[in-house]
């Protein structure tokens, strides 16, 4: 991981880019909402990359209606931080689908490698269950925190906390 200053709106649009075709077909929307006192993020710029693009395509390929939205915001201190102790700031980016859901039972083991919620489904798909193994170790490369919340028929939101430099 070698860490810069990273422009988020660039980054979010490489990787808009990237998938557009792939939402297009399914008739999705990709859209962001960056907070403008948001500028720059610390991180390595390819992996960041790497990480959005693994959770959008996973929102894309289990949204049947509506799209995937990338958030980037200063974070609110909450309970669920955890793993960061007294930074400065946070800025938290959000991956949110509106697309099927993830059981609650499940979500513990997202993250594992090769575990697959829907297998059969997966499978359909192409999936491996590596994306998120690979997100999970990324992201603890650099010293970021995660959270995954979804509700059944509702979405999936993903949360990558970030501490500010």
């Amino acid at each position: 991981i070698e860490k810069t200053d990273v422009n988020p709106d660039e980054v979010t649009e490489t990787v808009f880019a990237t998938l557009k075709d792939k939402s297009d077909a399914k008739g999705l929307y990709l859209k962001k909402e960056i907070s403008p006192e948001v500028i720059r993020i610390n991180a390595d710029r390819g992996r960041l990359i790497q990480i959005l693009i693994n959770l959008v395509d996973n929102g894309i390929k289990y949204t049947d209606k509506g799209g995937v939205t990338i958030r980037i915001q200063n974070a609110k201190q909450s309970d669920d931080l955890s793993l960061i102790t007294q930074p400065s700031s946070l800025v938290e980016i959000l991956v949110e689908d509106t697309g099927i859901g993830i059981p609650k039972k499940h979500l513990s083991r997202l993250g594992e490698r090769f575990y697959r919620v829907d297998r059969a489904r997966s499978r359909d798909l192409g999936g491996t269950g590596l994306g998120l193994a690979i997100v999970k170790h990324l992201v603890k490369a650099h010293g970021w925190d995660m959270a995954i919340e979804s509700i059944e028929g509702v979405g999936t939101t993903i949360r990558l906390i970030l501490p500010v430099a």
